[in-house]
């Protein structure tokens, strides 16, 4: 799976690359407006781990695990002056690798769901046809924690920041790269036999996209 993400994010990257060339004359007011569009990449999620069984001493370790990533994305934006640019965005998408640990001789296993979330997004049009951009916002993720056969599934909230790239295609078309950083917040996973999965997540991701804007 990682091979064909690296695949699909190299040929997109060239395209990116490549945009200047292909973009129509536009302007910085091009960049008001609706948008939304898709994106792939890869994410790499990383989950702190605490078993505390129904008896014994509680028991720490580490579940890492890189996969694809994909998404969709709706917002709004605006150019205010001649380059700033200030917008929000919500975002639909799930991804990220399944992972799994022995702790205390039992298999502790997270599996990243469907995440939800919706962002700020300020930064400086470039050159009348790019856009650069910081990102920062609120989001929530589905977690499946499984031990001994029993699974339990949490909801995540976290912090996402990170910065983007934007360049124009047309007036109407345009791709994406982004960088994102997520910080979760601690959820206990409880089971019904007693035994508790404290959960300490973090997850870091690298997407590129193509955007329409309306």
């Amino acid at each position: 799976m990682s091979k064909k993400t690296t695949l699909i994010a190299a040929a997109l990257l060239g395209s990116a690359l490549a945009a200047p060339a292909m973009a129509q004359s536009t302007d910085a007011s091009s960049f008001t407006g609706f948008y939304g569009g898709a994106e792939v990449g890869y994410a790499k999620p990383k989950t702190k781990l605490e078993l505390t069984p129904k008896t014994g001493a509680p028991v720490s370790g580490k579940a890492d695990k890189t996969g694809f990533d994909y998404g969709g994305f709706l917002g709004y934006g605006a150019v205010v002056g001649d380059d700033f640019y200030v917008g929000a965005e919500a975002s639909l998408g799930a991804g990220g690798g399944k992972a799994s640990r022995s702790l205390a001789g039992n298999k502790v296993t997270v599996d990243p769901g469907l995440r939800y979330g919706l962002a700020a997004r300020a930064g400086l049009v470039v050159a009348d046809d790019g856009l650069l951009y910081g990102k920062v916002g609120l989001e929530r993720r589905k977690v499946e924690t499984s031990i001994l056969g029993a699974k339990k599934k949490v909801t995540e909230k976290g912090l996402v920041y990170g910065l983007g790239y934007e360049q124009k295609l047309t007036p109407n078309m345009s791709l994406r790269g982004e960088v994102l950083r997520v910080k979760y917040d601690d959820k206990v996973a409880a089971f019904s036999s007693g035994d508790k999965v404290k959960l300490d997540g973090t997850e870091t991701r690298l997407n590129l996209g193509a955007v329409i804007r309306f």
